[in-house]
């Protein structure tokens, strides 16, 4: 019930009740005038009579004159008074049956009435008595009871009156203490709650607002520093770009630090869209299986390469159990440790930083636990809170010392939440953070791949990286070829390096490289010489450090994090011990037909010098529209379609090829929107495939590979 119809209600109650009072005390005192009156009247009637029986007796009434006149004017009231008296209807009963029954001073006073007009027209003008004196004084006896009997009546009447009052007392006392139980108390009860209320409400808008304007000063601050964080890589890869353009001899070396400024300016920029993403609520976690050896590798094979440049000690230490396969999404995972990494690093001047990963099974669930363990400046335990933040960090002056946008943190915690886990954090001034990265993790399997059965190619793994041989021996053996690690070179040469078919060999080791190995084995002259794959984080450095000589000995090389597609591909050949068939393969690629649908020059004309140097035919549209128009005419081996085109988008054009054309020829989607999500969206759309841009050369020409031959 709402305060004011309480309070409406309470109003009503006591106008109530003071109406019923007024009412019911009206009537009484009206009574009680009436009661007056009628005593009043009832003496009167004594007195008139005593007064008409001692003017009579006086005989001066005989003639007129002022003493007759008088009597009959006595006469007259008193009759008068007597009507009043007997015609009330409701006289009490005592006073009636005075009147009427036992007394019958009706009769008596009729009597005397007549026999005092009787006098008054004597003609003999006689003394006469109106009544003998016991029967006067018998009438007076009664005139005077019933005075007393009215006088009693009207004494009732005030004792009831007075009851009345007094209960009407009570009643309203009653009301009022119900009326505070019952409606002013839940009333102020109320009233207290909503001032209460308003109170919290002006407190919490005082907090809103301070809060509000703590995230504007942040976002300008992010802003800001974002700026900077953004122009740092954009000035490397346009200076690196115009270096090699004015340097035509050194521009290989050039373009590849703008390449490197260029993947740190991608990392921003994704930095941002998951931002938007996430506070849009529109990012989706992928659940696929993922092979959790090459995530660990990929992660510590890149991260360990910066410890090193850092001089820093990399420790990496897991659980024997740990399942080599669960279901995530490989990409977010890879972008939490990661960025864990990257941060641990970053604050970490010496010392070490360490990678533990635990696997704890639990009735309700299994879980992963990453923790990412620093010597580095450590955090104030009043800021732990702050680093999860977007565009805040735990100390403004690490914007300037070490650089960096805020974000980092507060996207991973929040795809940790998505993944059904967390982030945690225990830091310490001085002494290092330890970051805690859990997530559900349930066992799966990777789809089997088909193998030649009965190889008998022995592959060598050759890494200092325990990760590295450890995924690298998994690969291995899923494609059932026997493998044997090594954790360094020297370990490799003093067994049996001449028994192996193929090596993979990691270039960067302590003591020896891999450069290294290969030329004390060019030394030992095997026949044939084996297939070595060169795994490298930095393979750039493979042409600083070794001559044509040794880099002809390499048959495949490869850069981490690794395209596991790309590196079976590459034993698959070796397994496959059915005869080949020499062909050109520049002349086998002219045969093949590719469309190309992509408005941007410059995307496009990267599409087609990498296609154009492959040898492959293709054709270039400009949108959907002109794509659906040019396959209802030809033939096409392949179609690289973007998504976002003017016109008609590459999603339409793919629903129409499939749905209304039936057209089956694979469809890669080119797009820079590279969330599981849009990649849900082309694939419900009929496409094939999924490329995210910036398009890798590698990438790009496996895809290709992969479509034209299925």
């Amino acid at each position: 019930m709402s305060i004011r119809v309480r309070y409406i209600a309470a109003l009503v109650l006591i106008a109530t009740l003071v109406t019923l009072s007024f009412i019911v005390m009206h009537d009484l005192i009206s009574e009680q005038k009436q009661d007056a009156e009628n005593i009043n009247v009832a003496g009167q009637q004594r007195m008139l009579s005593q007064r008409i029986a001692l003017m009579l007796s006086t005989g001066e009434t005989c003639s007129s004159g002022p003493e007759r006149e008088y009597l009959e004017q006595a006469l007259a009231q008193f009759k008068a008074n007597h009507q009043q008296l007997v015609s009330k209807n409701n006289l009490p009963l005592p006073i009636f049956d005075i009147y009427f029954v036992e007394g019958k001073l009706d009769r008596s006073v009729n009597q005397y009435i007549k026999n005092v007009e009787r006098a008054l027209t004597a003609t003999d003008c006689q003394t006469i008595a109106p009544l003998d004196i016991q029967a006067l004084t018998e009438l007076l006896k009664q005139l005077d009871y019933v005075v007393t009997l009215f006088e009693q009546d009207a004494s009732n009447q005030v004792d009831t009156v007075l009851s009345i009052e007094f209960y009407l007392w009570l009643a309203t006392l009653a009301l009022l203490c119900i009326e505070a139980v019952f409606i002013f108390s839940p009333m102020e009860q109320t009233v207290k709650q909503a001032f209460s209320k308003l109170t919290r409400l002006k407190a919490e808008a005082e907090e809103t607002a301070e809060k509000a304007r703590k995230a504007s000063k942040a976002k300008s601050e992010f802003l800001s520093s974002m700026s900077h964080e953004l122009r740092t890589p954009m000035n490397g890869l346009f200076g690196m770009i115009e270096l090699a353009i004015d340097n035509p001899e050194k521009s290989s070396i050039y373009l590849k630090k703008a390449k490197t400024a260029g993947r740190q300016l991608l990392v921003l920029i994704n930095d941002i869209l998951d931002v938007s993403k996430i506070e849009a609520g529109k990012i989706k976690i992928e659940r696929a299986p993922v092979d959790l050896l090459q995530i660990l590798d990929d992660v510590v094979s890149l991260q360990r390469v910066y410890c090193q440049r850092k001089g820093l000690e990399f420790i990496y230490l897991k659980d024997p159990d740990l399942p080599h396969v669960v279901e995530g999404d490989i990409t977010r995972i890879s972008q939490i440790l990661h960025n864990l990494l990257n941060n641990a690093i970053k604050f970490t001047e010496r010392g070490s930083v360490t990678l533990k990963v635990r696997y704890t099974k639990h009735p309700n669930g299994n879980f992963l636990s990453f923790d990412v363990i620093d010597t580095g400046i450590g955090i104030a335990s009043s800021k732990l809170d702050n680093i999860f933040r977007k565009f805040e960090q735990a100390d403004k002056t690490t914007t300037r010392d070490f650089g960096g946008t805020g974000l980092g943190l507060s996207i991973a915690k929040q795809l940790a939440q998505l993944m059904n886990g967390d982030i945690t954090v225990t830091s310490f001034i001085g002494q290092g953070s330890t970051f805690s990265f859990t997530m559900a993790a349930k066992e799966c399997h990777l789809p089997e791949i088909t193998v030649q059965p009965g190889s008998s190619v022995r592959c060598a793994v050759v890494d200092d990286l325990q990760t590295s041989r450890e995924y690298f021996e998994h690969v291995v053996n899923a494609m059932s070829i026997s493998s044997q690690s090594y954790g360094s070179a020297k370990a490799f040469l003093s067994d049996t390096p001449l028994s192996f078919d193929v090596i993979i060999l990691d270039l960067s080791m302590p003591e020896m490289s891999g450069v290294d190995l290969l030329k004390q084995l060019k030394t030992l002259n095997p026949k044939p010489f084996p297939k070595v794959i060169l795994i490298s984080a930095e393979l750039e450095r493979l042409e600083e450090e070794s001559d044509d000589e040794i880099i002809g000995l390499i048959w495949r090389t490869h850069v981490k994090p690794i395209n596991r597609r790309e590196l079976e591909h590459d034993l698959n050949k070796l397994v496959d011990t059915t005869p080949q068939v020499t062909t050109d393969t520049a002349a086998a690629n002219k045969k093949k037909r590719i469309l190309l649908a992509e408005d941007n020059e410059i995307n496009a004309e990267i599409v087609k010098t990498i296609m154009q140097a492959e040898g492959y035919k293709f054709l270039h549209v400009k949108n959907g529209k002109d794509a659906i128009d040019v396959v209802k005419r030809h033939n096409f081996d392949l179609i690289l379609m973007d998504c976002n085109m003017p016109i008609m988008g590459g999603i339409e054009a793919s629903s129409i090829l499939r749905n209304a054309l039936d057209i089956t020829t694979p469809i890669v989607a080119l797009t820079a929107n590279a969330f599981a999500e849009d990649k849900e969206e082309c694939l419900a759309a009929g496409m094939t495939d999924f490329m995210a841009k910036p398009i890798d050369k590698g990438t790009l020409l496996s895809c290709i590979r992969k479509h034209l031959a299925s």
